[in-house]
């Protein structure tokens, strides 16, 4: 693993510079990634270097996007697998509408190695400003957390971005009633 500047002139003349980190990940498949900042390269490295280790490390050209990843888990409720039996084609049809019409407009084209807790936080938000109820956003965020946890299981991404976003409630403690 390592990290060297690259510089280069446009096709006008100018002066570019990038940070390149070159690695190779656990299936010894060697990857290039860039980076404006040194700094950026560095934390982008020891993180990229944890993953690798614990054998969990999706390089961004080797990722699919989460539009992809839902088609996949569609198939598998139509289908099932060895393990699963197909699911019940109402369900299939309400899965396929959470994908359709609410997950592939807002994240369709986004690579699964690069969705974040945040860029969730933010599609839960985007949901609700487009006129979704609350409701249909915690249905259509689980069929997400579903979708991801299912790439996840297939060595398709590292983490699930949905599972690490939830935010947990407090709890009162029982037998006290309100303040």
């Amino acid at each position: 693993m390592s990290i060297r500047k690259r510089k280069w002139k446009t096709g006008k003349g100018e002066l570019r510079a990038a940070w390149v980190v070159d690695y190779s990940d656990q299936h010894g498949k060697r990857h290039l990634k860039s980076f404006d900042r040194k700094k950026d390269a560095d934390a982008w490295l020891a993180g990229a270097a944890h993953e690798i280790r614990r054998g969990t490390h999706t390089a961004d050209s080797s990722s699919v996007t989460v539009g992809e990843a839902g088609e996949r888990w569609i198939a598998l409720a139509e289908n099932g697998d060895s393990e699963t039996e197909p699911l019940e084609a109402s369900t299939v049809a309400q899965y396929r509408q959470h994908l359709d019409l609410h997950i592939k407009p807002f994240l369709g084209d986004v690579k699964l190695s690069r969705l974040t807790g945040p860029d969730v936080k933010k599609f839960k938000a985007e949901l609700r400003e487009e006129g979704r109820s609350a409701a249909m956003v915690r249905k259509v965020a689980v069929s997400l957390g579903s979708i991801v946890a299912d790439a996840q299981d297939a060595g398709l991404v590292a983490q699930n971005a949905v599972r690490d976003s939830a935010t947990r409630k407090r709890r009162r403690p029982q037998g006290r009633g309100p303040p």
